[in-house]
């Protein structure tokens, strides 16, 4: 769980307008759109993971290597006081990073669900616990990534859419007990995106653009989300413009849990 390798250039120390985001599983899909957008709009940026992102990170967005799935994370990176104030105060905390858990009712395992859980539910929590302090200090923002399989059923990822009904009921308790602290806390709801792993499922379908087409027949905006759309609703939840929204679960789903 250290920091950005010794080779490379050292992080632009520079303070942003907004302050330091962190993003949690930033280096890759919805995570680095995530990151890329709260740039943007006048954050600096450090993304965790346990690669660093093949892709220029730019001056306002540095790497901490960290493994969320390590029971330690939350304390190590409420410890890496350099990287939580690389470019100001802790304004925003995104917990974005998680697994997929596709596994049948019949077939769930416990050992298997219980790593989903940690990392999709518990992992979030505490980082949010340890950093509540100094999001606190700033009056800053929490925004967790949930999903729709949160509140629309469909065969196959009960555990999955378990983590994230509870990062639901995490978000609307959180934002009621640290809101006399000042920190609002939010959630986005992604449904179908265009990340690496849903191309890829495309791409072993025997018919890969009739797959795409039935799937998004089924969303009232007639397409996939793209992560840029997911980092937008993000964005918005960990910016001054939604001072006044707390408890809130966005959905980002082209109208798909409401048809």
């Amino acid at each position: 769980m250290s920091g950005r390798p010794e080779s490379g250039p050292e992080p632009c120390p520079a303070a942003r307008p907004l302050g330091t985001a962190l993003v949690t599983g930033g280096a890759s899909g919805i995570g680095l759109a995530i990151a890329r957008g709260l740039v943007a709009r006048g954050f600096g940026v450090v993304v965790t993971g346990r690669t660093e992102p093949d892709a220029d990170l730019g001056p306002h967005l540095d790497f901490l290597r960290v493994d969320h799935a390590d029971p330690r994370a939350a304390d190590a990176v409420a410890a890496a006081t350099g990287a939580l104030e690389r470019f100001g105060p802790l304004t925003a905390l995104v917990n974005n990073v998680g697994r997929r858990h596709n596994d049948a009712i019949a077939d769930l395992d416990r050992a298997s669900l219980l790593e989903t859980l940690a990392l999709n539910t518990v992992s979030p929590m505490l980082l949010t616990s340890r950093l509540a302090p100094r999001l606190g200090d700033a009056r800053g923002a929490v925004v967790n990534v949930s999903s729709r399989l949160a509140v629309v059923g469909m065969p196959g990822v009960a555990g999955y859419a378990a983590s994230k009904g509870a990062i639901n009921a995490f978000t609307v308790a959180a934002a009621v007990e640290l809101a006399p602290l000042g920190i609002r806390v939010n959630a986005v709801a992604p449904g179908m995106t265009r990340t690496p792993l849903i191309e890829a499922w495309l791409a072993e379908q025997p018919d890969p653009a009739a797959a795409e087409a039935h799937v998004s027949d089924r969303v009232p905006l007639g397409r996939l989300g793209r992560p840029e759309d997911v980092a937008g609703a993000v964005v918005f939840l960990a910016s001054p413009e939604s001072a006044f929204i707390t408890g809130a679960v966005l959905p980002a789903d082209g109208g798909y849990t409401v048809s």
